[in-house]
C-alpha cells in the first residue's frame, strides 16, 4: 500500500534533503579542494585557478613531507600516544565501572559522587600547568600527555551502568564456577558491551589523534611532538622550511607551492582516521545505541 504524504511532510523531505545535501557538500568540497591543491603545481596554485580538480599533477609535497624524518617521527608519536591513552582510559574506565557495580562494594554511591566531581569542576588550565610542569617535572616527558588523561569520568559512570543493567544471574554464576573478578571482566562483561567498548575506543582515539594542545605546553624537544602539533606549525607558517628544501633539485623547488606542503600534510593527518573509521562505524553506533538504552 502506497502512503500519500502529506503537504507537510513534503516540504519537510524538502528541507531536510536540501539541508543534509548542503551539511554534505561544505564537508566534502573543502577535502576535495584540499586534496586538488596539493596534487598541483607552483604556478597553478599561485594563479589561483585549482578548486575541485588538480592543475599541473606533481605529487612533490608528499615526497617532500616524507623526506623530512621529523615529520616521520610525529607520526609514529601520536600513533604510541593514541594507542596507549586510548588503551589505559577505556580499560581503567572498565576496571572502575566494574568495581562500582559490585554488590560487595559498599561505599558505591561515595565513590560515585566523588568520581563525578570531576565532570562538573575543573582546577583550570593554569594550576594543572604548575602541577604538571613545577610539581610533578614533567615537562617534556610524554606523561604529561598521558596521565591527565588517564581518568575519564564520564566513561566510568557509563560502564558502570551498562554493567549494572545486565543479568546479575550471568556474574553470579560464573562466581560460582570459581571464576576471579577479571576473568569476569575480560571473559564475560566484556564481549556483552563491546559495542560500547568499542564506541568509546574510537571516541578517544579519534581525540587523541587530534591532540596538539598538550604538546604545545608541555613539550619542548622537536622529535617529540605529535603529527597535529606539527601540522599546526605547517599550517602556520607561510614559507617551506629552507632546511627541507635543500634536499630538493632546484627545477624541483619551483614546483613546490606553500599551499602544497600545508594541504598534503593535512591530508595525511587525517587519511589514517578517514581508512579506520568506516570499519567500524557499525561499533560506534551500536554502542551510542546501547549506551542510550536502560534495560
Amino acid at each position: 500500500m502506497i502512503q500519500r504524504l502529506t503537504p507537510s511532510r513534503v516540504i519537510f523531505n524538502i528541507f531536510n534533503y536540501a539541508f543534509m545535501t548542503f551539511l554534505a557538500a561544505s564537508i566534502i568540497l573543502p577535502f576535495v579542494n584540499s586534496l586538488a591543491l596539493s596534487f598541483s603545481d607552483n604556478a597553478s596554485i599561485s594563479a589561483g585557478t585549482v578548486v575541485l580538480w588538480p592543475e599541473g599533477f606533481n605529487t612533490e609535497s608528499y615526497k617532500l613531507i616524507f623526506q623530512d624524518r621529523l615529520f616521520t617521527v610525529t607520526i609514529l608519536n601520536t600513533i604510541f600516544l593514541t594507542v596507549v591513552n586510548t588503551l589505559l582510559v577505556v580499560f581503567i574506565a572498565l576496571l572502575a565501572g566494574y568495581a562500582l557495580q559490585c554488590k560487595e562494594f559498599k561505599l558505591t554511591k561515595l565513590f560515585t559522587f566523588y568520581i563525578m566531581i570531576p565532570m562538573f569542576f575543573s582546577g583550570g588550565m593554569i594550576p594543572s600547568y604548575i602541577l604538571i610542569s613545577s610539581w610533578l617535572h614533567l615537562s617534556n616527558n610524554y606523561l604529561a600527555l598521558i596521565l591527565p588523561a588517564v581518568t575519564s569520568p564520564f566513561l566510568i559512570i557509563v560502564f558502570r551502568n551498562n554493567i549494572a543493567n545486565m543479568p546479575r544471574e550471568m556474574i553470579e554464576s560464573a562466581e560460582i564456577d570459581g571464576a576471579n573478578d577479571m576473568t569476569i571482566l575480560i571473559r564475560i562483561v566484556i564481549p556483552l558491551i563491546l559495542p560500547t567498548v568499542i564506541a568509546f575506543v574510537i571516541f578517544n582515539a579519534v581525540g587523541y589523534w587530534n591532540e596538539w594542545f598538550g604538546c604545545l605546553l608541555y613539550i619542548r624537544d622537536p622529535a617529540k611532538f605529535t603529527m597535529q602539533y606539527k601540522l599546526r606549525q605547517i599550517l602556520s607558517s607561510s614559507i617551506i622550511d629552507k632546511r627541507v628544501l635543500e634536499w630538493l633539485a632546484v627545477d624541483v623547488k619551483d614546483m613546490i607551492h606553500p599551499k602544497n606542503i600545508q594541504n598534503a600534510a593535512l591530508l595525511v593527518t587525517i587519511i589514517p582516521i578517514m581508512l579506520i573509521y568506516p570499519f567500524l562505524q557499525r561499533y560506534f553506533i551500536h554502542g551510542t545505541i546501547a549506551g542510550a538504552l536502560k534495560g
